[in-house]
């Protein structure tokens, strides 16, 4: 599906999914209460949606294209490792702390557990974080900036910390907006790698 498919009502419809997912978990959002979101009448929605299976692919591939557009930067013009992961990490948290892939990731998260499908787009999105960081540490280790004699068990662990890190932090700000500690969670990930390592 293209994305550019999805637009007006139709796209209407899936933030809506998205948002409610997020809030109350999918198995609990009803095509009820996305219609009552959008503001248009249940059978409605089955003109653009024959069902709600049907809305949640239209959902994934939409959040996915919008992924797919996305950088994640490593700068090679760092000075230092604590730079370069930091800039990497940031980019993280740049793409998915706003909507709709917020909301996407959280979805994710709650619904690896019992449903396959979700369990393997997290771990594509596990896999995706996972390659920038190994490229990340392995610049680091050729200018000498960190000792890890194997980059790829280091890569996985961190990747892991980072999207439990990024689930936190936008499960931290959806509760409690005023009270954002992102800047300190993320630097205190970086810390923790290059106590490990440097």
């Amino acid at each position: 599906m293209d994305i550019t498919a999805i637009t007006g009502t139709k796209e209407e419809i899936v933030l809506s999914l998205l948002a409610l997912g997020e809030e109350k978990g999918l198995s609990n959002v009803s095509m009820a209460d996305i219609a009552m979101a959008v503001g248009i009448r249940k059978a409605s929605l089955y003109s653009h949606f024959e069902s709600y299976q049907a809305l949640l692919d239209a959902t994934v591939t939409y959040c996915q294209e919008i992924l797919k557009n996305k950088t994640f930067v490593v700068d090679f013009k760092a000075k230092d490792a604590q730079s370069l992961l930091e800039s990497l990490v940031d980019s993280f948290l740049e793409t998915f702390a706003e909507a709709p892939l917020c909301s996407y990731l959280s979805i994710i998260q709650q619904q690896r557990m019992f449903d396959e499908t979700f369990d393997r787009l997290y771990t594509s999105l596990l896999f995706m974080v996972t390659a920038r960081i190994r490229v990340a540490l392995e610049y680091c280790v050729q200018r000498s900036w960190l000792d890890i004699s194997d980059t790829d068990i280091a890569s996985d662990y961190f990747a892991s910390a980072v999207m439990q890190c990024l689930c936190d932090v936008i499960r931290q700000d959806r509760k409690n907006p005023s009270q954002n500690n992102t800047d300190w969670e993320l630097d205190r990930l970086v810390q923790g790698l290059l106590t490990l390592f440097g």
